[in-house]
């Protein structure tokens, strides 16, 4: 539990980084660019996303999973995935010419050249960091991803000033996934890794029949929205979607997207020491949720003020939006795990039997939707999530085998705690006329008695989450205590006690 602990923190420690640089990077790019310039370079890194991700049938996660790894695991996912990206890039380049005719874009003909160049560099950092988290040095891929983010952010920023518009986006791409790989590389130091080798093939593509079906399917549906607003409406509303993803998706990048880096290694870990996945499945959606929940109905009232410091003006329609997508995603909390678990458990067929459906049946809705505009789409979240939330607790029910009234037990206290987190915010509201535009000090005001809400709702419930904050609290004060003056002074007398006894 340490050793989770631990990796989740430095997990979220890195999400949170990246959120950081991302907020940055949004908000001084939305102030350079226009919606239908932003609009064309996530019509094109959706097309990128969907094609590249049928490299995830030859998946580097395949390595997490395995009890032992050794050096034909590695060198054989190396070459696969460099020969499964070779393949796709050609065959991209041979279809760039009717992309380009399709979407009536010239511009977009640079930026396919140099994303394939981006994502083709990318891909040798997969098996690294394919181990990297197999043995939970989350810190290690913290660092790296850190790096490599603010890389990216600082040429995409700086080309975007000097006026390279789209172009602006692959830019900022090659050099963050030139700073990936080399440092993960260096970290590694698994120069050996590109030495050609098939030996382990069969594993690789036992592994990556499910999984990597199951991912293609993720990108895919990840990416679908913009393919069909880019087909039949302006690029500027496909800008105006994307945005209104980003900054509904806040809290998922906020707390799902460390959940989802740590619970695949995890739970596989967990599998081979065989411990309790019941209970361990029980206990994540507990602390997702007291977390999770919260953050998103404090993110619906406070939408208004954060787009309006993230995009500036001439985004106003994207607030609307981005609310309705944000109150949709309560019903995400399991599906984030869903995959974890079912991979973990080793049931691959279940894990891509449930996105297949759950997926398919979400994207005819979306499909559907798409027609009538954006909120019709952003209405039609409150359909598609519901049933993926259902669909996921079915399956995994199947094989982690929990009770429905044990799945409300643990659901509740987080419920209570989410009403304690936004009754103080909600007062505050009502008494300035249930108005949601703020000043930044009523935003401040808001957020304030959101946390103290949050943390009074812990207290009285006795959520179990109490337990880890203290836990981490404890964490810190032992980390800051080794590196307080004190322990730095007497560090060099315990070196040299320690090269005396060697000696």
């Amino acid at each position: 539990m340490i050793r989770v602990r631990s990796a989740f923190l430095m997990a979220t420690l890195g999400q949170y980084l990246a959120l950081v640089v991302s907020f940055v990077t949004i908000a001084v790019v939305s102030h350079l660019m226009t919606p239908a310039e932003i609009g064309l370079s996530v019509i094109g890194a959706s097309a990128i996303t969907m094609i590249f991700s049928l490299r995830e049938f030859a998946t580097s996660d395949f390595l997490i999973q395995l009890d032992t790894v050794e050096n034909k695991d590695v060198r054989t996912a190396m070459t696969v995935m460099v020969i499964l990206t070779v393949f796709l890039s050609l065959a991209l380049l041979m279809a760039l010419p009717a992309l380009v005719s399709f979407y009536k874009s010239d511009v977009l003909k640079p930026f396919f050249l140099l994303m394939i160049l981006a994502v083709a560099i990318e891909g040798l950092s997969f098996p690294g960091m394919a181990l990297l988290r197999r043995d939970m040095l989350f810190g290690k891929v913290t660092v790296i991803k850190t790096i490599a983010a603010v890389v990216n952010a600082g040429v995409t920023i700086l080309f975007a000033v000097l006026d390279w518009s789209v172009v602006s986006f692959a830019l900022g791409a090659i050099a963050g996934s030139v700073t990936t790989t080399g440092l993960t590389l260096l970290t590694r130091k698994d120069w050996w890794s590109f030495k050609p080798s098939l030996k382990s093939l069969a594993a690789v593509s036992e592994f990556g029949r499910y999984k990597g079906a199951t991912n293609v399917v993720d990108r895919f549906y990840d990416a679908l929205p913009q393919i069909l607003l880019g087909s039949i409406m302006p690029s500027a509303t496909v800008g105006k979607y994307s945005r209104a993803v980003t900054i509904s998706g806040l809290a998922d990048r906020l707390v799902l997207s460390a959940v989802f880096t740590v619970a695949f290694p995890a739970l596989a870990a967990a599998v081979r020491e065989k411990v309790d996945i019941r209970q361990s499945y029980l206990r994540a959606i507990s602390f997702i949720t007291v977390v999770y929940w919260p953050a998103l109905l404090m993110l619906v009232l406070l939408i208004t003020p954060i787009s309006e410091v993230l995009l500036g003006a001439g985004w106003d329609e994207v607030i609307p939006v981005a609310r309705l997508l944000a109150l949709s995603a309560v019903f995400w909390f399991p599906v984030v795990l869903t995959y974890p678990v079912l991979i973990g458990l080793g049931a691959n067929r279940s894990a891509f039997t449930f996105n297949i459906v759950s997926r398919s049946l979400s994207a005819i809705i979306i499909c559907g939707a798409g027609f009538f505009g954006l909120m019709a789409i952003a209405y039609s979240q409150f359909i598609a999530l519901p049933m993926q939330m259902l669909l996921a607790l079915i399956y995994v029910r199947r094989h982690a085998y929990f009770a429905w009234s044990e799945l409300f037990a643990v659901l509740w206290p987080s419920f209570v705690v989410s009403l304690a987190t936004i009754s103080g915010p909600v007062i505050l509201i009502a008494c300035l006329g249930f108005r949601l535009s703020f000043s930044g000090a009523e935003a401040i005001y808001i957020s304030f008695l959101g946390a103290v809400g949050w943390f009074a709702g812990i207290l009285l419930t006795a959520h179990p989450f109490r337990d880890e904050i203290l836990a981490a609290m404890g964490d810190g004060s032992r980390w800051l205590r080794a590196w307080s003056p004190s322990s730095l002074r007497s560090a060099p007398s315990e070196v040299g006690e320690r090269t005396s006894i060697g000696g």
